[in-house]
């Protein structure tokens, strides 16, 4: 059940994350790589082309990133469809306006015009409906 809440907070945050994955990566793309500057004397006694060693490194982190773009893209959709198949309706819009809308559990409580007891056993309902269909 743990992992179904951890998985649930993540989804929570998603947006920002892939927010930021995409700026990250925005800012990686429009960037030109920068090039090694010559000069007459040498800064340094080493041979190495720090030019190519960033850029190598740029290139690494933009596939990094869109690696774990689509990951996260993956585990939404994965979450999104188990929270739609959930067999009560009052579980489904729960757990819907709490972790995907980002409502308070007072905002969902009047939303729903229900306690916040109510609000409490439809979540444990679903955290367990959610864990048997994700196989956890």
């Amino acid at each position: 059940m743990t992992d179904i809440k951890k998985r649930l907070n993540r989804l929570k945050k998603t947006p920002e994350r892939l927010q930021e994955i995409k700026r990250e990566i925005e800012y990686l793309e429009s960037n030109p790589i920068p090039s090694q500057q010559f000069e007459n004397s040498p800064r340094s006694n080493s041979n190495r082309n720090t030019a190519e060693d960033r850029t190598v490194s740029a290139v690494d982190r933009l596939a990094e990133l869109k690696a774990e773009y689509g990951a996260c893209l993956d585990e939404s959709w994965e979450l999104r469809k188990a929270i739609e198949s959930l067999s009560d309706p009052l579980d489904n819009l729960v757990i819907r306006l709490f972790y995907i809308n980002g409502n308070s559990w007072d905002e969902v409580a009047r939303t729903l015009r229900v306690s916040k007891a109510t609000i409490q056993r439809a979540r444990t309902r679903a955290m367990k409906e959610l864990d048997e269909l994700l196989g956890g």
